[in-house]
C-alpha cells in the first residue's frame, strides 16, 4: 500500500457499489474485501482496492480476517 492512499467509509463503498452501507459491512466481516479499523473501531477501505473490485479485478488471495479480540491478544 503507499504511504498516502485513500481510504474510503463504508457509505463511500457502498456509493460505488450502489448497495446499503451494511452491505459493505457484511462484505468486509465474511473476508469478501478488507478492511482496516482505525483507532475508535471504524471500518475503512482502500481505494485501490475497491476500484480493482469494481473493474471485476479479485485478489489472489483473499485478505485474513481479523478481529478486535485478535488485535488484543498479539497486544
Amino acid at each position: 500500500m503507499e504511504a498516502r492512499e485513500r481510504l474510503l467509509t463504508p457509505g463511500e463503498v457502498a456509493s460505488l457499489f450502489r448497495v446499503d452501507p451494511k452491505t459493505v459491512t457484511r462484505w468486509a466481516a465474511a473476508g469478501r474485501i478488507s478492511s482496516i479499523r482505525t483507532p475508535g473501531g471504524h471500518r475503512r477501505f482502500r481505494e485501490s482496492e475497491v476500484r480493482a473490485l469494481l473493474r471485476g479485478e479479485t485478489a489472489a488471495t483473499p485478505a485474513p480476517r481479523q478481529s478486535i479480540e485478535d488485535e488484543r491478544a498479539r497486544s
